[in-house]
């Protein structure tokens, strides 16, 4: 894996946007699928999943996010030097959502706009490719979008995903911050794991039919426990800090089981281990600034809190930052089943 490091960059600011539909996984079905649906309930702990309309995106998603976002930060339209979409479910082939992004928000033309895909990983590397960049850019104000509509990519009849996966997008504001923390990352790619988590139609080999997401469980599982723990412990070790330095742990949000078995692999405790998918779902690379609004606002809006955020997934690929984050302007989740 590689261990880096940016200087002198922070998170300010989280708006993470919910859709309004809600789907209980133990629902009104015969009895058998009900008792099957209960006992991955009682595995992955996701009780319910948000779920995106037919006309909600990611792109129109995030752009609620960013409006937010923008208006609670007191930014104008053109400090913003940099826009970076981290999606596996554009609203097009292309052009990329950032670029539509930067135009329905007014941003300066100067802006650079461009997308990621990645999938569960997305955000971590998202604020290391962001957070390098602003560094030296003149204008040191960028957003980080994550998130994809994942229910939109899959028959909802495939239990093996449709128990698991939700919808969410999060903006994240960055800036040029000079007495900013050290943010400490661990990065790394097996791509030998392709096979196990792959939407293998609709793409330049099978065109023209409909995505369907396949997932190999146990395989993710197996993955998990091999790399993650590793990934954490070097990167902890570069930033010099012990299992006690660490306030908060905040995993991709995959299943309660897992986070749970990586909880004790690495020592921590109940505490410091953060665990909200239980209402909405795998969000995928939404899931850890989600969990941040979702279970920690209070703390990062009051003073600062040690961070070790780690995503994994689809790839394989894997990464995770240390990294302190000293009192956001803004950390908030906006439920639109609130605003119906």
């Amino acid at each position: 894996m590689t261990i880096t490091s940016v200087n002198k960059v922070s998170i300010t600011g989280i708006v993470s946007v919910l859709p309004e539909i809600s789907c209980e996984n133990i629902d009104e079905s015969s009895s058998s699928a009900r008792e099957e649906m209960a006992r991955i309930v009682a595995s992955t702990g996701i009780r319910a999943r948000r779920v995106a309309s037919a006309d909600q995106t990611a792109l129109s998603l995030g752009k609620v996010a960013c409006e937010s976002l923008i208006d609670a930060m007191d930014w104008k339209p053109e400090e913003i030097s940099l826009v970076v979409f981290v999606t596996q479910t554009p609203d097009y082939p292309l052009p990329g959502n950032a670029v539509q992004l930067q135009h329905q928000l007014g941003l300066s033309k100067d802006t650079i706009a461009y997308d990621v895909n990645l999938g569960c990983s997305g955000f971590v590397y998202g604020l290391w490719q962001v957070a390098q960049l602003v560094a030296g850019l003149s204008k040191g104000k960028a957003l980080l979008v994550v998130g994809d509509t994942t229910t939109h990519q899959y028959r909802q009849d495939n239990r093996a995903v449709s128990s698991l996966f939700g919808d969410a997008v999060s903006a994240i504001a960055i800036e040029k911050c000079m007495e900013s923390d050290e943010m400490v990352f661990s990065l790394g790619t097996d791509g030998a794991g392709a096979p196990y988590l792959i939407q293998p139609k609709g793409g330049a080999l099978c065109p023209g039919e409909s995505p369907e997401l396949f997932m190999d469980g146990m395989q993710v599982f197996v993955f998990t426990l091999r790399e993650v723990p590793s990934s954490i412990t070097a990167c902890l070790a570069a930033k010099g800090w012990q299992n006690a330095d660490v306030d908060y742990c905040v995993m991709h949000q995959a299943n309660e089981m897992m986070l749970k078995r990586l909880g004790d692999k690495l020592g921590l405790t109940h505490e410091q281990l953060v665990i909200s998918m239980g209402e909405v779902g795998n969000t995928s690379s939404a899931s850890i600034p989600l969990a941040l609004g979702l279970s920690l606002s209070e703390p990062l809006l009051k003073g600062s809190v040690n961070l070790v955020l780690s995503g994994f997934g689809v790839g394989w690929s894997w990464g995770t930052v240390a990294l302190t984050l000293t009192k956001l302007k803004v950390c908030q989740v906006i439920d639109l089943s609130l605003a119906q």
